[in-house]
């Protein structure tokens, strides 16, 4: 007598496929991370930057795609950095970085934008900006929430120009191809100085959100390599 193998819900399996395709290009990642920093021997990844401290202002809309944070109306603390992905010389192009520490009662939750398109395929695509340029970054790959799996995107509000980073963004979700949806506004004060503060999105995920799993491993063993290959790797927050 044959016994029924055990059905598998879609997204079980689909999770467990994408694990496992995340894995070889998650240690490239990390190789090419600690290689980076004993090379450098400073931050492997987004080496330049400017630590500032803000506030998340949230004012739902509606299409926050069931993440209960922004679906609440409220202010959040926060800790931003502002940097230049590759540390390229001064005058060169470069890919724009802003990594946001909320403050949250159950833990710091972390969300990385870099700067790409905002249409519904170059979202998810790297751009290269001007030395002194600043317009929309997203957080590039999605994550999995109650309503659907999202992007997020932070566009700069009324910046003046200049080489100092824009003090107020539009925060937006939307899905895969969707439509952008505004829920909140990141104000930034920010300082002269760097910080050392690591972000990692996959050890502090914002709440009601979750890596992909070809995500996750594709992001963590780098995040790792990035926190252990600096030579002041003691010094660090995670």
């Amino acid at each position: 007598m044959r016994l029924p193998l055990p059905r598998r819900p879609l997204t079980t399996v689909v999770d467990g496929v994408g694990a496992v395709a995340g894995a070889l290009p998650g240690a490239a990642l990390a190789t090419a991370a600690l290689v980076a920093g004993a090379v450098r021997r400073d931050k492997p990844l987004h080496p330049v930057g400017v630590v500032g401290t803000g506030r998340l202002v949230v004012t739902p809309r509606g299409g926050a795609h069931g993440i209960p944070l922004l679906e609440t109306l409220g202010e959040h603390e926060c800790t931003a950095r502002w940097s230049r992905a590759m540390g390229r010389e001064e005058g060169a192009d470069d890919i724009e970085g802003l990594a946001v520490r909320l403050k949250l009662d159950g833990g710091p939750a972390d969300l990385l934008f870099a700067s790409t398109g905002s249409g519904a395929l170059d979202r998810h695509l790297l751009a290269m900006r001007h030395d002194g340029e600043h317009a929309e970054l997203t957080t590039l790959l999605p994550v999995r929430t109650a309503g659907g799996v999202v992007t997020f995107r932070a566009a700069p509000l009324g910046w003046a120009g200049g080489h100092r980073p824009p003090e107020r963004y539009e925060i937006s979700v939307a899905g895969l191809a969707g439509r952008w949806q505004p829920v909140a506004t990141l104000v930034v004060t920010w300082s002269d100085q760097d910080g050392e503060i690591r972000f990692d999105p996959v050890l502090h995920p914002l709440p009601g959100t979750r890596q992909l799993p070809l995500v996750a491993t594709l992001r963590a063993p780098a995040y790792w390599a990035a926190r252990h290959g600096s030579p002041d790797e003691g010094d660090l927050q995670d």
